[in-house]
């Protein structure tokens, strides 16, 4: 698993990883040791997208190099690029999207998971004293700058009961800090009924 970008992506890239763990994958420290490859991308800034593709591009040789049997490449650049991509990077096996842990889990396994499944099985790649909470997602403020919405889609919080139960999930598991995160953290709650 190779996460890029911000805070955000890295819970996505926990989230995945926990499921891929419980269904008895074994994470590596470097992708030269991989089976599959799977690159969590970030498609804010030009570095970032530089960055991405460089990754997909070095992961390509090594699949190129039948080291790495499957390629696969998720996260908010795949969701703005998807098209784009898949004509251009032809070793990659599967794109998926940002939230699409669920998809990569049943396109990996063969077996079918809903959409909060792996949430369950969160592994944290964070030094152990610290985790990220996730509040909500996306962004409704339309900058004109911004891709945020189109990447990663219209704000939607997390109900307040769920985020009690990962902190305190979290909490049980060792974390003594928690980083709660989310694109506009100003934001949360206000799509969430009652308020």
């Amino acid at each position: 698993m190779v996460s890029l970008g911000c805070a955000k992506n890295l819970v996505d890239s926990e989230i995945l990883v926990g499921g891929l763990k419980h269904e008895n994958y074994k994470m590596v420290p470097k992708s030269d040791d991989a089976d599959i490859i799977i690159v969590n991308t970030c498609g804010f800034l030009d570095t970032a997208r530089e960055e991405s593709v460089d990754v997909i591009l070095e992961s390509e040789e090594l699949k190129k190099s039948k080291q790495v049997k499957k390629l696969v490449v998720m996260g908010c650049f795949s969701d703005r690029y998807g098209p784009e991509l898949k004509k251009e990077l032809l070793e990659v096996d599967a794109f998926f999207g940002t939230n699409d842990h669920a998809a990569v889990m049943s396109y990996l396994t063969g077996k079918s998971f809903k959409r909060d499944d792996p949430d369950y099985f969160r592994s944290l790649l964070t030094p152990k004293h610290y985790a990220y909470l996730k509040i909500a997602e996306g962004c409704d403020n339309g900058c004109s700058f911004c891709s945020i919405p189109i990447m990663r889609g219209l704000q939607k919080s997390q109900p307040v009961a769920w985020n009690v139960q990962e902190a305190q999930r979290l909490a049980d598991s060792g974390v003594k800090e928690l980083l709660i995160i989310a694109q506009d953290s100003t934001s949360y709650g206000w799509d969430l009924s009652p308020r």
